[in-house]
């Protein structure tokens, strides 16, 4: 076996997490890691920690992100307007004539 600096970095350290997530998500992940970490005494539940560590781990870096809460709002207006991705029309320039083409060979001329 061979040695390994005490100051390895582990990116699911929680002091990581927390440098990382924006302070306004703190909070929220103290109390769940305290709870983890309670819960964590027990065997059967240990694993459970390394699963919340992970998952901040993810969603700091998700949250962190630069472009996080443009998207987030694009999905809330989408739920808010019903409206779901984003119209073809949009991706594909031409689409109402490609449409209008291909009704027009389906109908044979």
């Amino acid at each position: 076996m061979t040695a390994q600096p005490a100051d390895d970095y582990d990116p699911d350290d929680p002091v990581e997490i927390l440098r990382v997530l924006p302070a306004r998500f703190h909070e929220q992940f103290l109390a769940e890691y305290d709870a983890a970490v309670a819960g964590a005494r027990r065997p059967e539940q240990y694993r459970q920690l390394h699963h919340l560590l992970r998952l901040w781990r993810l969603s700091a870096a998700a949250f962190s992100d630069p472009g996080y809460e443009a998207r987030r709002e694009a999905v809330e207006e989408s739920v808010r307007t019903g409206r779901r991705g984003t119209p073809i029309g949009e991706i594909v320039p031409d689409w109402d004539e490609r449409v209008a083409a291909a009704a027009r060979w389906r109908a044979g001329g």
